[in-house]
């Protein structure tokens, strides 16, 4: 049964032309404040210097698809989310059957805490790239290796899946990320992880716990990773191979967020509340995945 969560987190200003734009949520679900991330000098000259790019493309060619993804990517990249959802949602006036598009504002609604109008997008971008030739999706920042390790397909299932967590929709969760990890090009050990990760989790909601051990049990140590060691890291505690003791010193918001979860699923709610509070609260921006849960606790 899908969570119902009942925010007023849509926050709306009418422009002069008399629409309706979107902004960037100031808090995270539970009422923490939402910052900016604490980039350096040198990363916030960078960003801001991608935005001023990707305007001045716009303005050339306003009637070009990429001209609207990237604009609100780099927006995004600067958590600028509630006005990247609107050069989306201006692009999707051109392209309305836009995988691309509806891919991009499906997750700067995610960021922004709309889960429902995410996974709108992300269903209907699922329908219109099925019948067409998957390609690998560009990163606005480049990983240390400068290799692409996500395709448009699997990113969609991959989104759809991980949104419908906010909703208590672990099916939908388990689903997107095997259907994401069957991707050909995506076959890969990051993305491997990711998805294991997600589907361990699900299945364990779903109260397939042997099923869960077996997706974790089948990811071998020692993978040698380009970007996703925090999913990794979270793998290693679910298979036990990776203490608790160990982990925390160490772990990133998704490995956290593990290890919460497995407190909560194991029937320590309460050190399980404690562990996602101070999740969400030490985070700039958030994390909406336990934002999520400790709504559901609370209610």
């Amino acid at each position: 049964m899908r969570r119902l969560i009942s925010l007023a987190i849509l926050f709306c200003v009418t422009t002069s032309g008399g629409a309706m734009a979107e902004e960037t949520v100031t808090e995270t679900l539970i009422g923490t404040p939402i910052t900016e991330p604490a980039w350096s000098a040198a990363t916030r000259a960078r960003l801001e210097k991608d935005l001023e790019i990707a305007r001045a493309v716009m303005e050339v060619a306003p009637e070009r698809e990429d001209s609207h993804i990237w604009l609100g990517r780099r927006l995004g990249y600067l958590a600028r989310n509630g006005e990247a959802v609107d050069v989306f949602t201006a692009g999707l006036e051109q392209f309305p059957d836009s995988y691309k598009l509806l891919r991009f504002r499906g997750r700067h609604l995610a960021r922004n805490r709309q889960f429902e109008r995410a996974i709108a997008d992300y269903q209907r971008a699922a329908q219109l790239v099925e019948g067409i030739q998957d390609s690998y999706e560009p990163d606005g920042i480049i990983n240390a290796r400068h290799q692409y390790l996500g395709s448009y397909r699997s990113n969609i299932h991959y989104y759809l899946g991980q949104t419908s967590w906010a909703v208590g929709d672990y099916q939908a969760t388990l689903d997107g990320m095997t259907r994401a990890a069957a991707e050909p090009l995506v076959a890969h050990d990051d993305r491997r992880v990711a998805t294991g990760y997600w589907q361990y989790l699900a299945l364990r909601k779903l109260g397939r716990h042997d099923e869960a051990k077996a997706v974790v049990g089948a990811i071998p140590e020692g993978l040698e990773l380009v970007e996703n060691h925090d999913y990794y890291d979270g793998i290693r505690f679910f298979k036990r191979t990776l203490g608790e003791e160990e982990l925390l010193p160490r772990a990133g918001l998704n490995a956290k967020f593990a290890v919460a979860m497995v407190h909560l699923i194991e029937g320590r709610a309460e050190k399980a509340e404690a562990m996602l509070q101070d999740l969400v609260a030490g985070s700039s921006q958030g994390y909406w995945p336990a934002e999520t849960e400790l709504l559901q606790l609370r209610n």
